[in-house]
């Protein structure tokens, strides 16, 4: 089972380096645009790039949260379950949340396919469905993470996390 754990530790590090970039991106848009308003001149590509990097570094970062167990959780009931229990409701968490990143991607493959040929308001070659592209890998990733962190808690017999507000 060392297998999951090094997939999921790979799979976590190319993603955390594209998130980066993205991150980076967001701030040199967004500098750019200061920079030109200061100037007197107006660019409005840099705001949209700047939120578009955005939506990325939001997906890309969730799947990150799942790898890590960062993700915002309300577990007052979980924390009073035993151990066996607990770790049932993490499987079949895990597992719902899969299957609404299955729901998630085919709602993102009709809005792309409605959206193909619509381009972006102030870049003409950028077309919307990229973006969609970008949050239908995140789902992807997500859907990917969670099955993989219910296997963890299935198979493995992962230490269970430890509560959030104890």
């Amino acid at each position: 089972m060392n297998v999951i754990l090094k997939v999921r530790d790979f799979i976590e590090k190319i993603i955390l380096g594209i998130a980066v970039i993205m991150l980076c991106l967001v701030g040199i848009f967004i500098g750019l645009q200061i920079f030109f308003r200061t100037i007197g001149i107006g660019i409005d590509w840099t705001e949209e790039f700047a939120r578009f990097s955005f939506v990325g570094v939001t997906f890309l970062g969730s799947v990150i949260a799942i790898t890590r167990n960062k993700h915002i959780v309300i577990d007052f009931l979980a924390v009073k379950l035993p151990d066996i229990a607990r770790r049932c409701l993490l499987v079949v968490i895990h597992i719902s949340m899969s299957g609404f990143m299955v729901v998630c991607i085919y709602g993102l493959s009709i809005i792309m396919r409605a959206a193909r040929g619509v381009s972006s308001n102030t870049v003409i070659w950028f077309q919307m469905n990229y973006i969609f592209a970008v949050v239908m890998v995140g789902c992807i990733l997500m859907g990917f993470a969670s099955l993989l962190r219910a296997l963890e808690y299935a198979v493995m017999k992962k230490d269970l996390p430890p509560a959030q507000g104890a």
